[in-house]
């Protein structure tokens, strides 16, 4: 074992498992919760008129990144260190920096998702392709991401800390990969870029 999965262990195995099941049991409200606007989404996708595709495609991918476990509620460190605690004792702190710190590692991805999600909602200039691979786009977004997240539901009730934090390392990342970017401009792909080489240091 290198001394950097040592640490991440060590700092894993500090989470008591009243942390830990609040943490996954927070992840699987948020992943069922998406499953709903997804199904929904679904059902809408072949009403939707040609000249709405390309507001259709951002509300879509905005709605699966604000269901995406990022917020402190889906991590057992913030849950048993965080508020009252004041991040004492926290180990990811220890091997990632506070995550209040500019330069830590959960700060520098939290920005870039954030500012993903700004490009989103600011591309304003239309469809990048036809109406047609538009639709065949999306529909792909949406049963990906349905599958990804069904999965991950599957996944979280038998999962430690330290595999808790790999698997939700994993989804952020197949997650983000299934955003419909080739519909958006380049600003996009760039921040996409962005939160993708952030997501690295995330565990």
């Amino acid at each position: 074992m290198s001394h950097r999965a040592g640490d991440l262990e060590e700092a894993a195995a500090s989470i008591d498992a009243a942390s830990l099941d609040a943490a996954r049991k927070a992840v699987l409200r948020g992943c069922q919760e998406l499953i709903f606007w997804l199904e929904l989404f679904c059902r809408q996708l072949d009403k939707v008129e040609s000249e709405e595709l390309h507001k259709f495609a951002r509300a879509l991918s905005l709605t699966v990144l604000g269901h995406l476990p990022t917020r402190p509620e889906g991590c057992p460190f913030c849950i048993q260190h965080g508020k009252s605690q004041s991040c004492q004792g926290c180990g990811y702190a220890a091997t990632h920096g506070r995550c209040d710190l500019d330069r830590s590692a959960f700060n520098l991805f939290i920005e870039a998702f954030t500012l993903l999600g700004r490009a989103i909602y600011q591309d304003t200039e239309g469809l990048r392709c036809y109406p047609d691979e538009a639709r065949l786009i999306l529909d792909l977004c949406i049963s990906s991401s349905r599958r990804l997240t069904v999965e991950m539901m599957e996944d979280i009730g038998s999962l430690s800390t330290r595999e808790l934090m790999e698997r939700k390392s994993r989804y952020l990342g197949q997650m983000l990969d299934a955003l419909p970017r080739e519909l958006f401009g380049l600003e996009v792909t760039e921040q996409w870029q962005r939160v993708k080489r952030a997501l690295l240091d995330y565990w």
